[in-house]
């Protein structure tokens, strides 16, 4: 098995988990599932007293394709090729899912998804008979592509909790509580966890819940908390069992307070992309792994940690309601939508500046110049470090 994603993992993994355990690549590839908005065959969340789901091939339903995988004009076809391996894979065959929770409320800020994954029934994930648990997976959705989702991630420096981590702790409840009644057919043991936001919500309804019935904790470059939240005696009783992963030049995963463990994976592109676990790789059925971020990550990370802390909660909270209504002024719900008509976009964008009160302009404008300066100064904190290192050299 050669080096690859996370599709050409699913299509060449033949080992069931009898042989290859469960673990952060098999947790990456149902936290990816979780982008796809399912179909009506999909069993909604709360719909049944037990937990229902279906196979995972019920899913494979051509003429619903449009609705899961296409982002505004955009089609992706790279989850697509995913969903298709795992249901074909003798890995993930067994996989049923269910529980589908999807919310969307501009008004409160709120984009939240999550489905849960049942792999009770997949090849090798029972030790023996006399043993048989439910095996759950509860997946949290990341961020996606319309302005709510980023403007409630960028409240998420400001405020604790934000819509979506109050609900995905409701959702875990319930589907615990569905789970382990005393009619279920065998105990229960879930894992949560999810990429991008997701992974923040899945450490955070661990973090509030503190269940037993928890087995993992996965977050894929999922952001941090605010240092309030970390602090806790909550965050520092579920951290040690926290299993983050992060691309080798992290900008998300790295945002706020975050675990203070967490695996390097190399992946195939560079930038910001490097965020999307597509781009992840993996050989022999494990993440490629290195042993440091990027320098351009420490020093992007060190620079953010910084600038946050020369403003208020309140006053970052002001900018970013303002700049997300200037944004959203020109009526696009998405930055897909957006892209495709930016030529229309732009007049109204600029309209919309010029209105700002001035006190809000002079706040936007002084935090926007105080970033260049603290990343000089974050670099230049950098320097003294690197040039010991080279003198010990020579």
């Amino acid at each position: 098995m050669g080096m690859g994603n996370m599709v050409d993992y699913v299509r060449t993994e033949m080992r069931t988990f009898a042989h290859k355990p469960f673990g952060a690549v098999d947790s990456l590839v149902l936290s990816e599932l979780a982008y796809i908005r399912m179909p009506a065959a999909v069993p909604l969340f709360g719909s049944a007293r037990s937990i229902a789901t279906v196979p995972i091939w019920k899913l494979l339903q051509a003429e619903h394709y449009p609705e899961m995988f296409c982002t505004g004009s955009q089609y992706d076809a790279s989850r697509h090729d995913l969903l298709v391996a795992v249901a074909e894979s003798p890995r993930f065959r067994g996989l049923r899912v269910g529980e589908y929770a999807e919310r969307f409320d501009e008004h409160t800020e709120t984009q939240f998804a999550a489905v849960t994954f049942d792999l009770t029934d997949c090849d090798g994930i029972q030790p023996d008979a006399d043993s048989a648990r439910t095996m759950l997976y509860v997946a949290f959705r990341g961020t996606d592509n319309s302005l709510v989702g980023w403007k409630e991630d960028f409240n998420m420096s400001v405020r604790c909790p934000v819509p979506s981590q109050s609900q995905a702790v409701e959702y875990y409840r319930s589907v615990d509580e569905r789970a382990s009644n005393p009619f279920a057919a065998h105990p229960v043991r879930i894992a949560v966890g999810g990429h991008s936001k997701g992974g923040n919500l899945a450490v955070y309804t661990a973090m509030k819940t503190q269940s037993d019935h928890i087995s993992r904790i996965f977050s894929h470059d999922g952001p941090g908390f605010m240092r309030e939240v970390t602090r806790s005696h909550a965050f520092h009783a579920i951290e040690p069992r926290v299993e983050k992963t992060v691309p080798e030049s992290s900008v998300i995963g790295m945002l706020m307070s975050t675990v203070s463990r967490y695996t390097i994976v190399e992946t195939n592109v560079s930038g910001i992309m490097q965020h999307m676990g597509l781009n992840w790789r993996i050989e022999n059925g494990e993440f490629v792994t290195k042993p440091e971020l990027t320098p351009a990550s420490r020093l992007l990370d060190r620079t953010l940690d910084a600038w946050m802390e020369q403003f208020t909660d309140q006053e970052r909270a002001c900018a970013v309601d303002q700049c997300y209504d200037i944004i959203a002024s020109a009526g696009y719900p998405s930055f897909a939508e957006l892209a495709d008509h930016m030529g229309e976009a732009l007049p109204t964008i600029a309209q919309a500046a010029r209105k700002t009160d001035e006190a809000t302009k002079t706040l936007i404008l002084n935090i926007l110049k105080a970033f260049p300066i603290t990343a000089a100064k974050s670099l230049f904190e950098e320097w003294p470090a690197a040039d010991g290192k080279e003198n010990e050299t020579v």
